[in-house]
C-alpha cells in the first residue's frame, strides 16, 4: 500500500494513522447517519424520496434504534419519548366486522403508520423498538422507559387476541409420519399471505410479552413443512430455500422448543444435516460475506440472516454457546451464565474449536471493507447505496460474529472474535433470536415472568 493510499484511509477514518494497517468501524459516522431518521436537532433531514417508506415507520425506527443501541449511541430521552408516542400513533384496533370478537377494542396491532392496517412485520418492529427503550437504564431515561413499558403492558392482551385471528390452519397434515395433528400457519395481516415471516414475528413478540403458549399450537408443524430438499427453509411449503426465511424459521423454532420443553431441534423433525450444509455454503470464499440463495450474489443483510441462523443452531446444539445468558442455567466462576444440557448434540452450529460454522473474521472483513460507506451507514455491497435496513443488519450480524464463546467449560473467558485487534470495532452483544441486545431480551423475559428456558 502506498503512502498516499494510507493517507486517504486515515483521512476517511478507516485506519488510525498512516502507519496503521487495522481497518476501523466508523462508529461516529454510522451513528450520525442512523440519527437522521429520528429528526434530531442539528441533523440532516431525510430527502423527500423517503415518502415511499411512509408505511414502514416502525421499521425505520427499529432499524435505526437497534443500530444505535449496538453502537452504544442511543439518542437523548426526549427523542426516545417521541419514538414511543410515534409508535402509539401507529397502533390500530381491528373493527368488529373484520373479526368475530365481542369487543372491537380488545384486538389490534401496530400498522406501518397512522390509521394503517395492523401488520405482523410492523408489530414485530414496534415491539422490538419498545423493548429496547423499556430495557434502557431507568436512571438515565426514566420517562421514556416508563412510557414504553406502559404501552407494551397496555396493548399486550389486545395483541394476543389479534394474533389468534391471524391463524390459518393448513388442510394438509404434517410431514411427520403417524402425526395426525394439522399444521397451523399465520397470516401477515387479515386476508394477507401465510408464510414463515408471520410465524417468526408472532413467536418473537409473544415470547417477549410472555404468551407463547397461547399461540403455539400447530406452529412447529407448519415450519417443518417449509424446509426444502436443499436444507434451508422457504417462506411456505415447496418454495425455494432462502436465508431470510431460514432465519425466521430457526428463530421461531428455538422459541417453540423452549415453550414445549423439547431438548433440541432434532426432536422437532428438522433435517439438521441438510440444514447445516445449506447454511455453511452461503458464505462466499472470495468476498467473505453471505448470499441468501444458491447462485446469488453476496449481500450485507445476510450477515445477520445467515450468521444469526447459524448462531441459533449453536443455541440449540452445543455446550460452547452464543453469549446469551437468557436461556442458561449455570454460572461459571467469572459470573458468565452458560447452558449445559447433556441431551443435546454438541456439534451443530459450531466447529471443533468452539467458533461458529463459518469464518467469523472473514465475514467481519466483508463488513469493514465492503459494507461500510465512508460517509456513514452500511450497504448491501460496493456500488450499492447505504440505507437503514442494511445498516441495522450489517451491524447485527457483526455483533453475532464477535460475541461467541470460543472457550470450553474448563476455561473462564468470553473471548470476543475480532478481524482487527481494535477494541473500538467491538459492538454490544445481540441476541440472535430476537435481534436486539441481550440485556434488552433478558429484561423483557424477567419482566413478564417468563420461565428462563422460554
Amino acid at each position: 500500500m502506498t503512502k498516499s493510499q494510507r493517507d486517504d484511509l486515515a483521512r476517511l477514518g478507516l485506519i488510525r494513522n498512516e502507519t496503521s494497517v487495522n481497518i476501523l468501524l466508523l462508529r461516529r459516522k454510522h451513528g450520525a447517519y442512523l440519527r437522521r431518521a429520528l429528526r434530531l436537532k442539528d441533523t440532516q433531514q431525510l430527502p423527500g424520496s423517503y415518502i415511499s417508506l411512509d408505511s414502514s415507520k416502525p421499521w425505520i425506527i427499529y432499524w435505526t434504534l437497534n443500530g444505535l443501541d449496538l453502537l452504544d449511541d442511543l439518542p437523548d430521552e426526549d427523542t426516545l419519548i417521541g419514538i414511543v408516542h410515534t409508535l402509539r400513533a401507529c397502533w390500530t384496533y381491528v373493527k368488529r366486522e373484520v373479526v368475530d370478537i365481542e369487543d372491537e377494542n380488545r384486538a389490534g396491532g401496530f400498522g406501518g403508520g397512522v390509521n394503517q392496517l395492523p401488520h405482523c412485520a410492523t408489530t414485530y418492529a414496534s415491539v422490538n423498538a419498545l423493548s429496547i427503550i423499556a430495557g434502557c437504564d431507568a436512571d438515565i431515561y426514566p420517562t421514556a422507559t416508563r412510557l414504553a413499558l406502559h404501552l407494551l403492558k397496555e396493548k399486550r392482551k389486545a395483541l394476543l387476541k389479534w394474533f389468534i385471528t391471524l391463524r390459518y390452519k393448513d388442510s394438509m397434515f404434517s410431514r411427520e409420519r403417524g402425526n395426525a395433528k394439522k399444521s397451523c400457519g399465520y397470516r401477515m395481516h387479515h386476508d394477507g399471505e401465510v408464510d414463515v415471516r408471520a410465524t417468526y414475528c408472532i413467536c418473537s413478540t409473544a415470547s417477549l410479552l410472555g404468551f407463547t403458549d397461547e399461540i403455539s399450537d400447530g406452529m412447529m408443524e407448519h415450519i417443518i413443512d417449509c424446509q426444502t430438499f436443499e436444507g434451508g427453509f422457504g417462506g411456505e411449503p415447496f418454495a425455494e430455500a432462502h436465508g431470510g426465511y431460514t432465519f425466521c424459521a430457526l428463530g421461531a423454532l428455538h422459541i417453540l422448543l423452549k415453550a414445549k420443553r423439547l431438548a433440541n431441534l432434532e426432536q422437532s423433525g428438522v433435517d439438521l444435516v441438510a440444514l447445516e450444509g445449506w447454511l455453511v455454503r452461503r458464505q462466499m470464499s472470495h468476498e467473505g460475506g453471505f448470499n441468501g440463495r444458491c447462485n446469488k450474489l453476496v449481500d450485507g443483510c445476510y450477515t445477520m440472516w445467515v450468521g444469526g441462523a447459524i448462531a441459533i443452531l449453536g443455541l440449540n446444539g452445543t455446550d460452547k454457546q452464543f453469549d446469551s445468558g437468557v436461556y442458561s442455567n449455570e454460572t461459571d466462576q467469572c459470573g458468565v451464565v452458560r447452558t449445559r444440557d447433556d441431551l443435546i448434540r454438541r456439534d451443530i452450529g459450531h466447529d471443533s474449536e468452539g467458533g461458529l460454522l463459518f469464518d467469523q473474521k472473514l465475514l467481519q472483513r466483508y463488513v469493514f471493507l465492503c459494507a461500510q460507506d465512508v460517509n456513514g451507514g452500511l450497504r448491501d455491497k460496493p456500488s450499492k447505496p447505504r440505507d437503514f435496513y442494511h445498516s441495522c443488519y450489517n451491524l447485527s450480524g457483526l455483533s453475532v460474529s464477535q460475541h461467541i464463546f470460543t472457550s470450553g467449560h474448563n476455561d473462564t473467558g468470553n473471548i470476543v472474535t475480532m478481524y482487527e485487534e481494535e477494541e473500538t470495532n467491538v459492538l454490544a452483544p445481540i441476541h440472535p433470536v430476537y435481534s436486539i441486545r441481550v440485556e434488552r431480551v433478558r429484561y423483557m423475559v424477567g419482566l413478564f415472568h417468563v420461565d428462563v428456558t422460554h
